[in-house]
């Protein structure tokens, strides 16, 4: 299977909000890109679901950003009973070229040589 990331990402817990139709919750990022965030949801979110995104940037310089968001994957992909919780990738798809940047400034300063591509 090839490679479709083209972001860098880098591994961070940071707070996260997501607000959609059904409400407001909050998690913590898995990892983060220019272009979008992984993180574990405790209830099932269809593919191409449009949320409300807040994520806070803990820094030297702690920044907030807010944008709109889509559900590009969730595993499992199909709700299932009793499941405590779901990996959801988002895929930044309103985000301002300044908060991009800054997104794309955070990850740059915090990747190691483990870090991956996005």
């Amino acid at each position: 299977m090839s490679e479709r990331r083209r972001a860098t990402r880098v591994a961070k817990q940071l707070p996260l909000t997501i607000a959609d139709r059904a409400g407001v919750f909050t998690t913590r990022t898995e990892n983060l890109s220019a272009s979008g965030v992984c993180c574990t949801v405790k209830r099932f979110l269809p593919l191409l679901t449009k949320l409300q995104i807040r994520l806070e940037l803990l820094d030297a310089k702690p920044l907030s950003i807010t944008c709109v968001g889509i559900v590009v994957r969730i595993e499992p992909p199909q709700a299932a009973p009793r499941r405590s919780g779901y990996q959801v990738a988002i895929f930044f798809n309103d985000l301002s070229a300044p908060s991009r940047a800054a997104l794309a400034r955070y990850v740059q300063q915090h990747r190691s040589g483990a870090a991956t591509r996005q």
